[in-house]
């Protein structure tokens, strides 16, 4: 784990830029953009980003995929992004911590939503997040350090990806191999820059709505929680807080405008949606929510009902998850999330029908739903309906073309309808998300060798195999 730590804080190092005498000349343009692109920023990091995904363990779970992207959406919305193309996942571990990488990937560990106290605190280090990327900081530490070139910048995002998916010392090696001593000499430039990026990422939370004093009051907690255990958060590794830093931004924070206090519902229900799976055995995780299920707050008691409905489905007690999921969705007919939940009830129970209607229920009041996309797709590929199926996954797909997911559903469909070409070029597009290159060209050439008699298809695909291939090989 420490080694994991390492690896984070010399990221933080390429992702900043130090202040120097010429931050104080005008600039004309962008001076990052004769040596690094706004495009090569974008490549590297869809490029790293198939690597993590074929490394390391990240959520499938559309519920709080569609809550993630929707809250630093919001976010980048009032940076300054002008056109935001984001790339978001989040880590299925623990521990807290998030990142950016250049070109707009965004990580979330699950252990952020944990361990926050309300959806500003996250929007908090979400803002911070979005700054690192809006700022171009990666690119301008590029500017300032010349004997850092974008080979060795790709080759450290590759050892990260390694790092981050628990081989500690294979990605340390790595690490030494791309000259990361010479980067983490550096490393006293992070300190003011993590500074710009707490002061950009709270004005874009002010913007938004939220309550810019969350940012502080997250650091500060995590401050003192490495007082107290010994044991730092990985948050604080990957960004480093010193009190006078949580000082200084709790100033620029009485400066800014602050909301009328609320609570997220959305918040408290992806948070107990999270708590329901992670918390170690089913038995333990009943009796968390069963101690808050007489909560006086009305939106505290639905996150804690809701919470012990998802617990009692992951032990198997589909009566009690279902007459609880049954009572929030009569009480709150305007919350989908507990119809969602009916759905997985009845997709667990293998009662499809049942499945399909709460999803379909859900897609009528909200026709691009996400989620609601998703299980109604498995519930038709598991009731043995591969050819409606398919209508929902290109509709996705046409959305989301880089979620390898729903191109491993969407393989099953097209190979359980008997359309092995198009069955062969999904699985390929799969596995090149996860960065196994190898074997998604392997698919790829199976996938030809077979529409040969097709001739707008083999074109189709040859063009992409090449895509392929390419960005295989590409260096930077």
């Amino acid at each position: 784990m420490k080694l994991l730590q390492r690896v984070f804080l010399l990221l933080c190092c390429l992702a900043v830029y130090p202040a120097s005498a010429n931050d104080d000349l005008p600039v004309l343009g962008d001076p990052t953009a004769a040596l690094m692109s706004a495009d090569q920023e974008y490549r590297l990091g869809r490029a790293w980003l198939r690597q993590l995904r074929g490394q390391t363990s990240i959520m499938s779970d559309p519920l709080v995929q569609e809550y993630v992207e929707s809250l630093v959406y919001r976010l980048a919305s009032f940076s300054d992004l002008k056109e935001p193309d984001l790339d978001i996942v989040v880590i299925n571990s623990r521990q807290i911590n998030a990142f950016a990488v250049p070109g707009g990937v965004i990580g979330l560990n699950a252990g952020l939503f944990l361990n926050a106290h309300g959806e500003a605190e996250v929007g908090g280090v979400v803002a911070h997040e979005i700054a690192h990327v809006s700022q171009r900081h990666f690119a301008r530490r590029y500017l300032d350090s010349k004997k850092v070139n974008t080979a060795v910048l790709a080759a450290m995002l590759a050892s990260l990806a390694v790092a981050i998916a628990g081989d500690g010392e294979a990605g340390m090696a790595g690490m030494a191999a791309t000259q990361a001593a010479a980067i983490h000499s550096q490393l006293a430039y992070s300190r003011q820059n993590e500074r710009e990026a707490d002061r950009v990422g709270m004005q874009t939370l002010a913007a938004a709505g939220m309550d810019p004093d969350a940012m502080p009051r997250f650091f500060e907690r995590m401050h003192n929680q490495q007082q107290f255990s010994g044991d730092p958060p990985e948050f604080l590794l990957t960004h480093p807080v010193t009190e006078s830093r949580i000082a200084d931004s709790r100033a620029r924070a009485r400066n800014l405008p602050s909301p009328p206090l609320s609570i997220s519902p959305q918040y408290l229900l992806v948070q107990a949606r999270l708590r329901a799976a992670f918390i170690q055995g089913d038995d333990q995780a009943i009796d968390y929510f069963e101690r808050y299920s007489n909560e006086r707050s009305a939106l505290a008691l639905q996150a804690a009902r809701y919470g012990l409905a998802l617990s009692h489905l992951r032990a198997n007690h589909y009566d009690q998850a279902r007459s609880l999921m049954e009572q929030l969705a009569n009480i709150y007919p305007d919350e989908l999330w507990f119809r969602l939940g009916l759905a997985e009830i009845a997709l667990d129970e293998e009662q499809y029908d049942t499945a399909i209607r709460e999803a379909q229920r859900v897609l009528k009041v909200s026709p691009d739903d996400y989620a609601a996309s998703i299980l109604l797709s498995r519930a038709y590929l598991r009731s043995q309906q591969p050819t409606r199926a398919m209508p929902v996954l290109k509709s996705l797909l046409n959305r989301r073309p880089t979620d390898p997911y729903i191109w491993d559903l969407a393989a099953d469909a097209y190979g359980n309808s008997g359309d092995r070409v198009r069955a062969l070029h999904a699985r390929a597009e799969s596995q090149f998300l996860r960065g196994n290159d190898s074997k998604a060209l392997q698919q790829m050439q199976y996938a030809l060798n077979d529409a040969e008699k097709d001739f707008a298809l083999y074109s189709k695909l040859n063009g992409r195999m090449k895509e392929m291939q390419r960005l295989s090989e590409e260096e930077f």
